[in-house]
């Protein structure tokens, strides 16, 4: 999408708020402690002829933090599982969407 292509349905109609006039109200909290939460700014393409939407984190500042402070997602053989079959997030290994 960065380059103006949509990649589910190929169009060239992508807009960004790269040049946004109020970057507050495109934000994710990404940690939270004594002094308040920690937000990340976003840069949002969005293909305007299937609606389909990514999101980035702006700055390498908050994608350092989120690389120190969140959980590595792995593959689901590397996951962590308990003898009843549940992952750490509760669900079911048979679980399927």
């Amino acid at each position: 999408m960065k380059n103006g292509q949509c990649l589910k349905c190929g169009s060239r109609e992508v807009f960004s708020n790269t040049n946004r006039k109020f970057p507050a109200l495109n934000t994710m909290t990404i940690g939270s402690g004594n002094f308040g939460n920690r937000y990340a700014y976003l840069d949002t393409y969005v293909c305007v002829h299937c609606g389909y939407v990514e999101n980035y984190v702006a700055k390498q500042a908050d994608l350092n933090y989120i690389k120190e402070e969140w959980t590595a997602v792995r593959e689901e053989s590397e996951q962590a599982s308990n003898s009843s079959g549940e992952h750490r997030d509760g669900l079911s290994s048979d679980r399927r969407f």
